[in-house]
């Protein structure tokens, strides 16, 4: 008859640590976060079969186009949105983590040598070879996070002050100037 009341005294304590937990959870789990992402978000992630598929495959762009149809990213902007204000430093922040967690690099950023996104000047990316080919400059320098060129004559600049004097449209004039001044007969 002893054995009654163990059990019974046994189930009430697991019945308690139970609710406990239970109590703990609805607290304080819209709070709790894993390497970055709250615990909801995972929980959401875990049930979905293609996401997950995605994930232990490694297969980085099946698992972002996966994340982005389940709304992941929105949801976990929602997330740090009140603490971090700033929407650049959000979307850069919310990249790091799932940089930090799947190895997916968005298109919008590169990863530094300390591992960390960094966002892409996509005005540069598209700036630098027609400045190039147009021969406005010979060499570029990317130097404490900045980017900077060389003109024919060896003057090094920040390229965004020769890009305020030599816009696309402009570079693309010279370009093709050139290109038909190679091409008239002399």
């Amino acid at each position: 008859m002893a054995t009654r009341p163990k059990r019974s005294t046994l189930l009430k304590v697991g019945a308690g640590v139970i609710t406990l937990t239970v109590l703990i959870a609805i607290l304080i789990g819209p709070s709790l976060t894993i390497q970055g992402v709250p615990v909801a978000i995972i929980i959401k992630f875990l049930q979905d079969d293609p996401a997950r598929d995605a994930y232990f495959s490694e297969n980085k762009q099946d698992l972002h186009n996966r994340l982005q149809e389940l709304e992941i990213e929105e949801e976990i902007k929602a997330f740090y949105r009140p603490q971090i204000r700033d929407e650049v430093e959000l979307d850069q922040h919310i990249h790091q983590i799932f940089y930090d967690t799947t190895g997916y690099v968005g298109k919008a950023y590169k990863v530094n040598a300390q591992d960390t996104l960094v966002l892409r000047d996509r005005y540069y990316e598209r700036w630098y070879p027609l400045a190039y080919k147009a021969g406005v400059v010979v060499d570029s320098v990317f130097e404490n996070g900045a980017h900077y060129v060389i003109s024919p004559d060896g003057t090094v600049a920040p390229y965004p002050q020769v890009a305020r004097s030599f816009p696309i449209k402009l570079l693309k004039q010279l370009i093709q100037l050139n290109s038909d001044a190679s091409v008239s007969p002399g």
